[in-house]
């Protein structure tokens, strides 16, 4: 699978981001959302992060520590759309510094930005290998791919007064899916371009975002102290864009 990469070290530790090659439908639309209401979309080639955003490339790119809960290889937390996608946020200075030169060259016409929400499913469900209809992003076991609050530790704390707290894990300890993709489902939700729209007619066939009125901006995947449901490769979700807490990130396209 074609891939970019880029390292630097900080506090005497190798940090990396890698993005892999999402190959296009190429005439042969993907069914986004669930059977028997899916639609079918068509999507150009992408590059996508493997991983979520860590708290040491954000750190990297913008001087600044976020994270609720702080380790360097977990993903960053605590970060709104606007702190994203804003003037002087982390796209705007990730697009004008040192990393896009390095990975994309002064040929390359191209940009770091949030993937679409079409984008985001496709690349979850594996690309190319979307017939697959696997649940979960690489499996149909969640516990093989996700960090999610399962529902024990739910009836734990309800029934039994137990305390399991739920956290952020380190980014690539599960397994990747049919690309070499991590955590792109549960661990954080990761925010998407578009602004919501609940009629999936609505989302555009061409993969773009839809970027219509509205007061939220889409989030996939799911999180750490989600349940299942939550965490499946289809689950829409949105809150209002400049919102921040301990278990929503984000992922880079570049494109």
């Amino acid at each position: 699978m074609e891939s970019l990469s880029y390292s630097w070290r900080a506090s005497g530790v190798e940090h990396e981001v890698k993005l892999v090659r999402v190959p296009g439908t190429d005439g042969n639309p993907y069914l986004f959302g669930t059977k028997p209401h899916g639609r079918p979309i068509e999507v150009r080639s992408f590059y996508i992060a493997i991983t979520p955003v860590t708290q040491a490339l954000w750190m990297h790119v913008m001087g600044t520590h976020p994270a609720a809960r702080r380790d360097l290889r977990c993903p960053v937390e605590n970060v709104s759309w606007d702190h994203i996608c804003g003037t002087s946020g982390f796209l705007e200075r990730i697009n004008s510094g040192e990393i896009l030169s390095a990975l994309a060259g002064p040929e390359r016409k191209l940009r770091f930005r949030l993937p679409s929400e079409s984008e985001w499913e496709y690349a979850a469900r594996g690309g190319p290998h979307w017939p697959d209809g696997f649940a979960f992003s690489g499996s149909n076991d969640i516990g093989a791919v996700a960090w999610y609050g399962g529902r024990w530790e739910f009836l734990s704390r309800r029934l039994l007064g137990g305390v399991f707290p739920t956290r952020t894990h380190d980014v690539a300890t599960k397994a990747p899916n049919q690309l070499g993709i991590y955590d792109m489902c549960g661990n954080v939700w990761e925010w998407c371009q578009d602004t919501c729209v609940d009629d999936i007619e609505s989302v555009p066939g061409d993969g773009t975002p839809w970027l219509g009125p509205g007061s939220e901006r889409r989030l996939r995947g799911g999180c750490h102290h989600n349940w299942a449901i939550h965490s499946t490769v289809s689950f829409r979700y949105g809150i209002v864009q400049d919102a921040h807490d301990g278990c929503i990130g984000f992922r880079l396209v570049l494109a």
